[in-house]
């Protein structure tokens, strides 16, 4: 329905965002960045920690397509991909140890340098990531493996809690992800806007981006949520700019589970002021940020 009333190609705000919408704040783009150096110079264990809908997902499809278009020797495997979910546990954690081995001696032969990622490992079980952990800081004796582990921030101490031997733990780096700004939330609201087609320059007042921030926290699946409501409630209400009492009005019927900002770091606020050099770097899109990383296999 507002799709017509705003002369959109597209829901803007749909969860299900195609990888050419995938939008990443410089802070984010800093820690791809991270990741891309690392694997292309060395092995290792990443947690990347954030909470839910923050992004962690996002910038593993850009870290993914940073690779796809090169002649490289790295070669990305999910581990748990959304078909195996409906397993039960002692059989998911089963083919998840028989992928990890065969697609090893796999890659071996082929001589190529291996990434394996495991999504929400913070759902595992202990004795399950104790295995794995070790076994990836086993083979690093003798073949480059790269696993990245995502879940929320409390994933560190449970990683912390495992009891790792010691060259598994030296293995450990710890990454995290924060809560778009305001600045951000502009920049990601008005990136979604245009890959619909919206043929204006702004749709949202401040006052109403700020109001969004405070009830969002920053978090880009709720950023959706809300905008999606409030695009409905202006073109119900035939407003062609949704300001503060639109996001007031629009966001008493919006489901927003308070147990998702329990997850949140609360050392850093999404409408906080925020100091950091990389503020001076743009937010850009999948396409722009290829143009400044580079990803050398030595």
């Amino acid at each position: 329905m507002y799709n017509t009333f705003f002369q959109l190609k597209s829901n803007p705000f749909s969860q299900a965002q195609p990888l050419s919408s995938v939008f990443l704040p410089s802070t984010h783009c800093l820690t791809l960045e991270l990741l891309i150096n690392e694997i292309n110079k060395s092995s290792g264990i990443f947690l990347l920690r954030g909470a839910i809908g923050v992004g962690k997902s996002c910038l593993i499809k850009a870290l993914v397509e940073t690779y796809s278009d090169k002649s490289t020797q790295v070669v990305f495997n999910h581990l748990n991909p959304a078909s195996r979910l409906q397993l039960s546990a002692p059989e998911h954690n089963q083919l998840i140890m028989e992928s990890f081995s065969n697609i090893l001696l796999l890659n071996t032969h082929k001589q190529q340098a291996t990434v394996f990622i495991l999504d929400n490992a913070n759902k595992f079980s202990a004795s399950f990531l104790k295995n794995l952990l070790d076994k990836v800081s086993e083979y690093n004796k003798s073949q480059p493996i790269t696993l990245i582990l995502t879940g929320p921030p409390d994933l560190k101490l449970q990683i912390k809690n495992l009891k790792l031997k010691k060259q598994t733990s030296q293995l450990i780096k710890y990454l995290s992800l924060n809560s778009f700004n305001n600045e951000e939330i502009t920049d990601y609201i008005n990136y979604r806007l245009s890959c619909s087609g919206y043929p204006k320059n702004s749709l949202f007042t401040d006052e109403a981006v700020q109001s969004i921030a405070e009830i969002s926290k920053g978090i880009p699946w709720l950023i959706n949520t809300i905008c999606g409501v409030c695009l409905f409630q202006a073109s119900l209400d035939e407003q062609t700019v949704i300001n503060k009492e639109t996001v007031k009005k629009a966001t008493e019927f919006c489901f927003l589970p308070e147990t998702i900002f329990a997850q949140q770091d609360t050392k850093k606020s999404a409408f906080s002021p925020q100091k950091n050099n990389s503020s001076k770097k743009k937010s850009t899109n999948l396409i722009s940020q290829q143009q400044f990383i580079t990803a050398p296999i030595n």
